[in-house]
């Protein structure tokens, strides 16, 4: 393939996979692309981010109407749903009604995903020029993340909570094993386990079980905090969230508010220092914090790297997980990185046979999560390794497809197909143009 061919077999995946028309619940119009045609039916919150990415390279309006419906399904506090259903069906999913309060026709979700939001405004206002979209859509996405700092920080730590694995993105984590009671015994043999295998009938109960709770309490965010079931600041989430807000600082700095811009740069800068100091394991690695007393999820899955994508990583800790972690045959350099759990892992499972016997996060690899530390590598100065996590990546796709995951030792694709947040490939292989603003390493 050339890139040229890889582009246009993007462009065809997302234009398969776009859905339009005017919802019948509350006459809203609707453009967006489902994640996949049949497996996933429906809007996703990062997803969306991630195509409205993408579609700068074929279509602006598409990229810019993409972050719009996301926002047309914004509740009046400023929450917005991880999962959005706008056509009508006779019959949903199960765990929809589990994740809403509806009992007939549950289109929104109480749950959220990682607030990845303004980041795509800002690559969507970067690529368009358009100032009057980003005039239009700049104060909602600031209530959305007004939101998490006002309903999810419960500690007032800066560090903000997920009440759901699913919240996280990373589905099947297995940190959340530890949350949920369900990782792997002393004795090695997993609790409620299938094939010795952690993530199995007992881990998929304690999820439901969490779903009914949740449900149970219809969805009281300050009763969930104060019962403490499920209550975990994710490395990965807050990394994210923290790259947000110095995107409305930018955003609200081009608009002309410079107190607005002073505002979010300073939160960015709080949560960017919480997660360095509070989730920072003595090995140098971050770990998830759950629960009151923020205990350390002790298992090194791919989330730990996300502080690489922070503005004010110290050098020497940046320096520290590329070449501990990242470039480690142990951990997370296997023929195609990055695996979304370490090799040394009890839980690491590079295949897949189905989400019941092996999860979807407990090893094999995604290319979402690769975008995400391809670009603070390049930030960081490691460009050299970020440009071979995306040649491998690009190996993957055009050996499999655009697929949901892969193998990270063979290539093997499985999971969804025409998957589109794999797509995000075609970003990966454009120049890091506007991603230097971090430090440049001695190695540059």
């Amino acid at each position: 393939m050339t890139d040229e061919e890889l582009r246009e077999a993007a462009h065809r995946l997302l234009s398969g996979n776009l859905r339009q028309g005017v919802s019948p619940f509350d006459g809203q119009p609707y453009s967006f692309c489902v994640p996949s045609s049949i497996t996933y039916p429906y809007q996703w919150f990062w997803d969306s981010c991630f195509h409205a990415v993408v579609w700068t390279y074929f279509d602006l309006a598409q990229a810019k109407e993409e972050l719009r419906t996301l926002l047309r399904a914004q509740a009046r506090d400023g929450r917005i749903p991880h999962r959005v259903c706008w056509d009508k069906r006779a019959i949903y999913p199960y765990r929809f009604y589990l994740h809403s309060r509806a009992l007939l026709h549950p289109v929104r979700s109480q749950l959220v995903q990682p607030p990845v939001l303004a980041t795509a405004l800002e690559i969507v206002h970067e690529r368009s020029g358009d100032g009057a979209f980003l005039a239009e859509t700049l104060p909602a996405v600031e209530r959305f993340y007004r939101w998490l700092a006002r309903r999810r920080d419960p500690d007032g730590d800066g560090l903000v909570s997920i009440i759901h694995p699913y919240e996280s993105g990373l589905d099947h984590k297995p940190s959340y094993d530890v949350v949920l009671g369900t990782a792997k015994l002393a004795s090695g043999r997993p609790f409620g386990a299938a094939h010795g295998r952690p993530w199995a009938t007992g881990t998929v109960l304690a999820v439901r079980t969490l779903d009914l709770w949740n449900r149970m309490l219809n969805y009281n965010l300050p009763l969930i905090f104060r019962l403490d079931r499920f209550n975990v600041e994710d490395v990965a989430y807050n990394c994210i969230y923290a790259q947000g807000l110095a995107s409305l600082s930018r955003l609200w700095k081009k608009q002309g508010d410079p107190a607005k811009a002073r505002l979010y740069d300073d939160r960015a800068k709080r949560v960017e220092r919480a997660v360095l100091e509070r989730c920072r394991g003595p090995d140098g690695f971050y770990y998830d914090l759950y629960s009151r007393s923020e205990k350390i999820a002790p298992v090194k899955t791919v989330s730990g790297l996300f502080p690489l994508i922070l503005d004010d990583i110290p050098a020497a800790e940046a320096e520290r997980l590329v070449k501990e972690y990242v470039l480690d045959e142990r951990q997370f350099w296997l023929p195609y990185p990055l695996p979304t759990c370490a090799v040394g892992e009890p839980a690491f499972d590079p295949s897949f046979r189905s989400p019941l016997e092996s999860g979807l996060w407990r090893g094999p690899t995604w290319v979402c999560i690769n975008w995400f530390i391809v670009r603070g590598l390049q930030k960081h100065g490691f460009g050299d390794i970020a440009a071979t996590i995306a040649r491998r990546t690009r190996e993957l796709v055009e050996k499999g497809g655009f697929r949901e995951f892969y193998n990270p030792y063979t290539g093997r694709p499985h999971g969804a197909r025409a998957f589109g947040w794999s797509t995000l490939v075609v970003d990966m292989l454009e120049p890091a143009k506007g991603r230097g603003r971090g430090r440049k390493s001695k190695r540059e």
